[in-house]
């Protein structure tokens, strides 16, 4: 395939995908990621980052036009050059690389592309998972927050194994996070997947409540075991108001599995002090803080 120059497959592939044109649109991808690539084993940051987002801008457009085997391939071109990014140290460029893959899985969710939103769930799962990525505090959030979005955008399309997916992930995220007493991520973990446990209650999505309310009983067996008290707390009140949806929706098998996870949560009613509720609070505002700065 001949190689294109960074302005002509920047603008071939915004007008290929325009087109339907399937087969310009990848000669634009794989021209773009050899040059990211030759950006980033140069150490030429600004321009392989400059480079991404013009990747991002065709991946994101064609998701948008429903051309699922594009997104797909693009998103596993962010995985690959994020492991590149992570395992040359270059923190700013494996976190570009997640946000292309968390907006892409989030578009292809919004236009029904049940794989492209899987994909993009286990490619960011692999990289939070790469041992050569310093999971620092933002980043785990931030996965974490991707994965929500696409959960959310998955289940308002009953798209249930997607939505599957991403709370699970989400419970093994805020699982390792406790298992460090790592609160803030494990709160973060918890908000999230509560989150995607509504909007599956709300379509109807009997499994994907179940599956939401496991993990949250998993992450919070685990706190109650490091004594995280808001953890603790954050539990509790997640599995109270899925019992409310479940009950509400006729939701029958997630009813039974949320009466059973509550039950070890059921005598800390005295975790509801002022300092767990501005814990959570804080990590609410820092999830409005960072996804207003990745435009989400």
């Amino acid at each position: 395939m001949i190689s294109l120059s960074e302005a002509d497959a920047l603008d071939t592939g915004l007008s290929s995908v325009k087109e339907g044109d399937e087969s310009r649109a990848f000669q634009a991808l794989d021209s773009l990621k050899g040059i990211a690539e030759g950006f980033l084993e140069e150490k030429e940051l600004e321009d392989a980052k400059r480079v991404i987002q013009g990747l991002e801008d065709i991946a994101v457009a064609a998701a948008g036009s429903a051309m699922e085997l594009l997104a797909i391939n693009s998103t596993l071109a962010f995985g690959e050059l994020a492991k590149t990014a992570a395992g040359k140290g270059f923190e700013s460029l494996v976190r570009k690389n997640m946000l292309a893959i968390g907006k892409v899985g989030k578009t292809a969710a919004e236009q029904e592309l049940e794989a492209g939103s899987k994909v993009a769930v286990t490619t960011l799962m692999e990289l939070w998972n790469n041992p050569d990525l310093q999971k620092e505090r933002d980043i785990t959030i931030s996965t974490a927050l991707f994965l929500k979005e696409i959960g959310v955008a998955s289940a308002k399309r009953n798209q249930e194994e997607a939505v599957i997916n991403a709370a699970i992930f989400l419970g093994e995220i805020g699982r390792k996070s406790v298992e460090e007493s790592l609160e803030s991520e494990t709160l973060s973990a918890l908000i999230l997947v509560e989150e995607i446990g509504h909007e599956a209650a709300e379509s109807y999505l009997d499994e994907g409540l179940s599956k939401a309310a496991l993990a949250v009983e998993e992450i919070g067996k685990l706190a109650i075991k490091k004594k995280l008290e808001a953890a603790m707390l954050q539990s509790r009140w997640a599995l109270e108001a899925f019992r409310v949806r479940a009950k509400e929706k006729i939701l029958t098998h997630s009813d039974i599995v949320v009466e059973v996870a509550l039950e070890p949560f059921q005598p800390f009613e005295e975790l509801d002090s002022n300092e767990n509720i501005e814990k959570i609070r804080e990590i609410k505002k820092l999830h409005n803080k960072l996804a207003s700065e990745m435009e989400l």
